[in-house]
């Protein structure tokens, strides 16, 4: 049996991103004939036949980390796959830490990555790059469910990390005027992003409340955390149109497809090719069309439960891991057999 070693992207609790969990964690948790995985922060001292390095790996990742790493790992025969779920590259980085991810890319057997566009950016560097969309575990979220009851106030979503507040912001003054527009009738719940007592001064006056998930945030316990918390009517997936985010995967309308809640989402690349107007979620392409598709879904009691229904199966029947569960296995085997 194959050994094949996790170091997944963390940070200074050790515990894995909810990008790793998604990508790496669950995926590779679920068993396999031909191979024994193991994960961690660091190597295992038994050593692997094959190790995934994810993103920047450990917090302080500089060049001098990666290179020490790489040159550990080929003193051993160990064969190296990097992974990454968004262009690092497009950020503003330390110079230190840019060629970190540069030396893991180019010095890896394979890379594996969740957009086309990401591929073609990371072809630059190695050309055994191989597409690998992200899935959503569908054992984590359990059996589909069915949408929300209508109720007297319509409650709306929104949920990011703090690094989306631009793209809360973007849509900001379209949310301010539906808030009012409906008064009394509509309100925003936010996750994530909220936790800066700041974003909540610019809805002051306005019927907004902020949601933590104390205790929840590793992805494994805040997907449940979800299941039992949101009542939401619809959700906003708001994105800036910039170049780290094209590069970007549909993540966002996996996860609220998967909780059976309709949702809006911005005209951009990492939605178009999942998202269809008006069949299994909104598309908003300015200003005006965001008020408009949260009014229409406001008042849409019908049109919410349709396409919530819609994204729901069409997550569960073609994104889920029960469908995709031998992929990254399957990945990992292409890449080292063509290296």
């Amino acid at each position: 049996m194959k050994r094949l070693h996790i170091l997944f992207q963390h940070g200074e609790d050790r515990q894995p991103f909810g990008c790793s969990m998604i990508r790496l964690v669950l995926p590779l948790a679920r068993d396999h004939a031909s191979w024994h995985v193991t994960q961690g922060t660091d190597l295992p001292p038994s050593g692997a036949d094959v190790v995934v390095v994810e993103r920047l790996w450990k917090p302080d990742t500089d060049i001098q980390r990666a290179e020490a790493l790489v040159r550990q790992l080929n003193a051993s025969g160990t064969r190296i796959i990097y992974t990454l779920d968004d262009d690092l590259l497009a950020l503003d980085m330390p110079p230190k830490r840019a060629n970190a991810v540069r030396l893991f890319a180019r010095e890896a057997d394979g890379i594996l990555v969740s957009t086309p566009t990401l591929l073609e950016r990371m072809r630059a560097l190695n050309d055994n790059v191989l597409l690998l969309p992200n899935h959503i575990d569908d054992a984590l979220f359990g059996p589909p469910r069915e949408p929300k009851a209508p109720s007297d106030i319509v409650t709306m979503g929104y949920m990011g990390t703090y690094t989306h507040l631009p793209d809360l912001l973007g849509i900001l003054a379209p949310l301010r005027r539906s808030l009012r527009r409906h008064d009394g009738k509509l309100r925003l719940e936010m996750v994530g992003v909220s936790d800066n007592p700041q974003v909540l001064e610019l809805f002051k006056g306005l019927p907004v409340t902020l949601r933590r998930a104390d205790g929840h945030v590793r992805y494994d316990r805040f997907v449940p955390w979800m299941k039992r918390e949101l009542d939401w009517d619809f959700a906003l997936a708001p994105l800036a149109d910039t170049n780290f985010n094209i590069s970007k995967s549909d993540l966002k309308y996996l996860d609220y497809g998967a909780l059976t809640i309709p949702a809006i989402f911005s005209d951009v690349r990492p939605y178009r090719d999942t998202v269809v107007h008006g069949v299994t979620g909104l598309v908003a392409r300015s200003d005006e069309e965001w008020e408009t598709h949260i009014d229409t879904m406001t008042g849409g009691t019908t049109l919410r439960h349709e396409l919530a229904s819609a994204a729901r199966d069409q997550v569960y029947a073609e994104r889920s891991l029960a469908i995709h569960s031998t992929d990254w296995f399957n990945a990992i085997e292409q890449i080292i057999g063509h290296s």
